[in-house]
C-alpha cells in the first residue's frame, strides 16, 4: 500500500536561504558526515536499520543503526560510529523529514518528494551538515519480489568546528544519490545506496519492519 500524501513543511524549504562560502575540503576530511548516503526515498521501509557504510567526509568504515516511524515520507533518526582521520573514533547522528510533492501518475511515472535534516560528525573537531533536495522513485512487485529503485539530488550546506578552523567555515556542496531497496518478505529489506558529488559515500544494510 502506498503510504498517504503529506504537505511539504515549510521550515524546511527555509534552509535554502543559507548562505555558503568556501572551505578547503581537506579539511573536512577530519570528520564524519552523517548524511552520506542519506537513504529516504519516497517508500522508504518504516523500522529499525543497520548499515555498514563508507561515509563521506571521513576516512574508514561506520556503523550505523537507523530509525523511521512510518514507511514512506515521515521522520528518520540515526546514530552511528566511524573511523575519522588518523584512526580516530567519530561519532555521528542526525533527523531526517522528508514528505511527499508529485505521486505518480499516467502524466508523470514516478513519486517525487522533498527531504531535508540536520544532523552532526562529532570526533576531534565537529561538522555540522544540513541537506535539503529531492528524492523520486517508484517501488513495483515482481514475482513476490519488491524492489524500490531511487534517486535524487540535494544541497548539502557544511559548517566545520574547531580550534584549527578558518575564519569562513560553511562549504555549500551537491550530491546526487542513487539507492534501492529489495525485499523477498514484508519484514525486512536490504537497502543500499551511493552518492556522488561532493559526497562520495556508499552503505549497504537491512532494514527490519518493527511495527
Amino acid at each position: 500500500m502506498k503510504p498517504p500524501s503529506r504537505p511539504p513543511r515549510g521550515r524546511a524549504f527555509a534552509l535554502v536561504a543559507l548562505v555558503a562560502l568556501a572551505l578547503p575540503s581537506g579539511l573536512l576530511e577530519a570528520q564524519v558526515g552523517w548524511d552520506g548516503p542519506l537513504m529516504v526515498s519516497p517508500a522508504s521501509p518504516g523500522g529499525w536499520g543497520l548499515y555498514l557504510s563508507d561515509p563521506s567526509p571521513g576516512q574508514g568504515i561506520a556503523v550505523m543503526t537507523t530509525w523511521r516511524r512510518s514507511t514512506g515520507p515521515g521522520t528518520g533518526y540515526r546514530l552511528g560510529l566511524a573511523e575519522g582521520q588518523g584512526d580516530r573514533l567519530t561519532v555521528f547522528g542526525g533527523i531526517d523529514a522528508s514528505g511527499m510533492l508529485l505521486a505518480r501518475s499516467t502524466e508523470f511515472p514516478l513519486d517525487m518528494g522533498w527531504v531535508a535534516g540536520g544532523g552532526l560528525g562529532v570526533g576531534e573537531d565537529i561538522l555540522v551538515s544540513f541537506p535539503l533536495g529531492f528524492t523520486l522513485g517508484r517501488d513495483f512487485e515482481a514475482d513476490g519480489v519488491w524492489f524500490n529503485p531511487n534517486f535524487g539530488p540535494r544541497v548539502v550546506l557544511d559548517a566545520w568546528f574547531g580550534d584549527d578552523r578558518p575564519d569562513r567555515s560553511l562549504r555549500l556542496g551537491f550530491v546526487v544519490e542513487l539507492g534501492i531497496d529489495i525485499s523477498f518478505d514484508p519484514g525486512w529489506a536490504v537497502r543500499f545506496a551511493g552518492t556522488l558529488g561532493d559526497r562520495d559515500a556508499v552503505a549497504i544494510g537491512i532494514s527490519f519492519r518493527a511495527f
